[in-house]
């Protein structure tokens, strides 16, 4: 008891404020500094790069470019005839991933540029087979006799899902899973 009471009278110590960091203040760069950076800044350099040189941080050189209203063209930027090229492509059918292999894009460059010009991007994946009237009429047929909705898929040759969507479009009643309860 004696120890919990030494402890609550403890007072705090000082050592922890000591030892906190002093906050900085931003260097002001001199004229000839702030014009070095606009130099490089015009060539395209990266401003992280022109911080690390200057000795000031990123920020700082970025509320400069603001405040100065700099701009400069995006290294990035890809051409309009490269971007229609893209959607003209894309329209005939390649895949995102084949018209990236050929322009040394990724296919989510590709997609992010062909998104940028308003084209809507295609699900992913393979295309669901499509399935005709006689086919599903043939599913309801099989189901309601009592087969198995996986193995009706395994004969129509397409996957569980479109199978049971299939039969639910066509109106049938459903079974309960997990077979005779």
């Amino acid at each position: 008891m004696a120890k919990l009471r030494q402890l609550v009278n403890l007072k705090p110590s000082r050592v922890a404020v000591a030892n906190r960091p002093v906050p900085r203040r931003a260097r002001r760069l001199t004229d000839a500094e702030k014009m070095a950076f606009v130099e490089g800044y015009k060539r395209g350099e990266l401003v992280a790069d022109l911080a690390r040189q200057l000795g000031v941080h990123r920020t700082t050189l970025d509320m400069l470019v603001a405040r100065l209203k700099l701009s400069r063209a995006d290294p990035n930027e890809v051409p309009a005839k490269v971007r229609a090229s893209l959607v003209k492509k894309y329209r005939a059918g390649e895949s995102l991933a084949a018209i990236g292999e050929e322009y040394e894009f990724s296919a989510n460059k590709v997609q992010r540029l062909l998104v940028s010009t308003g084209e809507p991007i295609r699900p992913r994946g393979p295309k669901k087979p499509a399935i005709t009237r006689e086919q599903v009429q043939r599913m309801v047929l099989q189901y309601e006799q009592g087969e198995a909705i996986a193995a009706i898929a395994t004969l129509v040759g397409i996957s569980y899902a479109q199978t049971r969507s299939c039969l639910i479009e066509a109106g049938v009643q459903m079974r309960l899973r997990g077979g005779a309860r």
